[in-house]
């Protein structure tokens, strides 16, 4: 039977970083060790564990299947390290241990959010918890709390899956954007300016497919650019040769100073919802549960209500499915505009 050593644990620290980083040379900065030590390390774990984990050489880094068998074991040995040194900790009566969170990007900028100010509350506990934020896509999102990745995720789901709680907490406003010098600037007219959109490059997020074009109506001219975060939509917008739909909250600071310009407003744009999401059946954590509660104290202290979001009839019960989109048309242009989650 073959029995873990400390040494062991370090060698497999070591071989998890050289996985997640995608070779050894990558893995340097992470390790803070060099190359040839790194290389010995791997060397050492494979001759430990009688088995030849991965193809290093001129040819690139390569997992072997057992190799990748042994990182997928490595990630739950490691969880489960984490969770017992939480358990016995909180068994002592202390606040000490690990609070995983992931948000989707550029909320910083809004006042609705309440993660600042959760955090600010649970930081004024005497605690030693160590924070892990991640800034991830809403997709990665939902996967990293699926696989007990992260212990409670922040952000807009247009897609909600049965494993998870979703408690919806407030609305963002998106409203289409172009920069100081696209030629939209120049046009008068609404109808010309309606029909410089459509003929407009476009931004999309790219795991949104599409959707977050919607409220242009089903033109021939859709995405020319795919991004995954909104920044990068930020900079093609400003750039001067996209168009493309950004949080009110995020625009605000380069409309202001008319580097960027909303594209009549009222008509083009859209609401996400925003959620909290947990696991239906997480880890038994004291430090989660605070998390949470101090969530929620933001949440309701800022009267934020849920049924702000529940346009056309939609569920109510923020924890379920919520009722599919309903389409209507555009006053203005005949367009078919749909409420959805999209961020």
């Amino acid at each position: 039977m073959y029995r873990l050593s400390d040494v062991d644990v370090r060698l497999l620290r070591v071989f998890r970083a050289v996985v997640e980083c995608r070779g050894l040379t990558n893995a340097q900065a992470i390790l803070n060790i060099g190359q040839p030590t790194i290389s010995g390390h791997v060397a050492n774990l494979e001759e430990r564990l009688g088995m030849r984990l991965c193809d290093r050489g001129r040819a690139g880094f390569r997992l072997t299947s057992k190799g990748q068998r042994v990182y997928e074991e490595i990630i739950q040995l490691f969880k489960a390290h984490e969770q017992f040194e939480n358990v016995t900790l909180e068994l002592k009566g202390k606040l000490s241990g690990y609070l995983n969170v992931g948000v989707i990007d550029s909320i910083v900028t809004d006042p609705n959010c309440p993660i600042v100010d959760a955090l600010d509350n649970f930081n004024e506990r005497s605690n030693e918890v160590i924070i892990r934020l991640e800034i991830m896509t809403p997709d990665d999102l939902t996967r990293a709390v699926l696989d007990s990745d992260i212990d409670v995720a922040v952000g807009t789901f247009d897609q909600q899956v049965p494993g998870l709680n979703y408690d919806l907490i407030y609305v963002e406003h998106n409203n289409l954007y172009c920069g100081r010098n696209h030629p939209i600037t120049r046009i008068d007219d609404r109808n010309g300016v309606r029909d410089s959109v459509r003929t407009a490059r476009k931004v999309m997020r790219t795991y949104l497919e599409g959707k977050d074009l919607y409220p242009l109506g089903q033109d021939d001219g859709m995405a020319h650019a795919q991004v995954r975060y909104l920044e990068a939509a930020l900079i093609l917008i400003l750039g001067g040769g996209h168009v493309g739909f950004l949080p009110t909250h995020y625009a605000d600071r380069w409309v202001a100073t008319r580097e960027m310009h909303p594209i009549l407003p009222g008509e083009y744009e859209y609401q996400s919802k925003f959620y909290i999401v947990t696991h239906k059946t997480p880890r038994r954590s004291s430090i989660l549960d605070t998390f949470l509660h101090d969530l929620q104290s933001v949440v309701a202290g800022r009267n934020i209500s849920p049924s702000d979001a529940c346009d056309h009839g939609e569920s109510k019960d923020v924890g379920r499915k919520i009722a599919p989109a309903i389409p209507h048309a555009n006053s203005s242009t005949g367009a078919t505009v749909t409420d959805r989650t999209w961020r």
